[in-house]
C-alpha cells in the first residue's frame, strides 16, 4: 500500500470512529407523581415531582452519568394547609445496554443532598433541614426522532432530620423528555 492510500484510510477511519466514540450529552425534564412509602406514607399524601437534569453517556459504553435537580411537594395528612417541600440535587450513574432485561431499559442510582422545609406544619418549631440521601430505580427510554421520552420510577431515601420520627422515603414515578 502506498503512503497516500494509508493516510486516506487513516483519515476515513478517524472520521468514521470519532462520532461513535464521542460522549453524548443530554438535557432532560420530567414530571410525575411522588408516592410516600413506609412511615412517610403515614404522615404525607401523594404529591408531585418536577425534575431537570443533564447527562453524559458514551454511545457504546453501558455506564452514563446524570446530574439532576428536583422539586417534590407533599401535603400532610389530617390537615388542610400543611405541606412539605423537598428540593434535591443528585448525582447518578446509569446502566443500560444489552444486559438489561427490558429492551431500551436502564437502571439508575445515586447520592444527593435533600432540603426539606415545611409550611404550617403541625410541630412546635417548623424548620428547614438539609440531609444526605440516596436513590435507586429503573426506567425505559423510548427514542423518537430528534429526542426521546422516558418513564422512570426511583426509590429515594433521605436520612432522618432532627426532630423527625423517621427517615423520609418516597417513590416518584415520572414521565420525561430527553434532548
Amino acid at each position: 500500500m502506498r503512503l497516500t492510500s494509508r493516510a486516506a484510510l487513516a483519515v476515513a477511519a478517524i472520521l468514521f470512529a470519532a462520532p461513535v466514540l464521542h460522549a453524548q450529552a443530554s438535557f432532560n425534564i420530567a414530571a410525575g407523581a411522588a408516592l410516600p412509602v413506609g412511615n412517610s406514607s403515614d404522615a404525607f399524601k401523594m404529591g408531585y415531582n418536577l425534575t431537570v437534569g443533564v447527562g453524559m453517556k458514551p454511545p457504546l459504553a453501558p455506564l452514563g452519568f446524570r446530574i439532576e435537580g428536583m422539586l417534590n411537594q407533599f401535603d400532610v395528612k389530617n390537615t388542610s394547609s400543611a405541606s412539605a417541600r423537598l428540593l434535591a440535587g443528585t448525582a447518578n450513574l446509569t446502566l443500560s445496554g444489552a444486559g438489561m432485561p427490558i429492551p431500551m431499559g436502564y437502571a439508575i442510582a445515586g447520592l444527593g443532598m435533600y432540603n426539606a422545609s415545611y409550611s404550617d406544619f403541625p410541630i412546635a418549631n417548623p424548620s428547614s433541614s438539609t440531609k444526605l440521601g440516596f436513590n435507586v430505580g429503573a426506567g425505559i427510554n423510548i427514542p423518537l426522532t430528534g429526542f426521546s421520552t422516558y418513564l422512570e420510577a426511583r426509590f429515594h431515601y433521605v436520612t432522618k432530620a432532627e426532630g423527625a420520627t423517621s427517615a423520609l422515603k418516597f417513590v416518584p414515578i415520572t414521565f420525561g423528555l430527553k434532548f
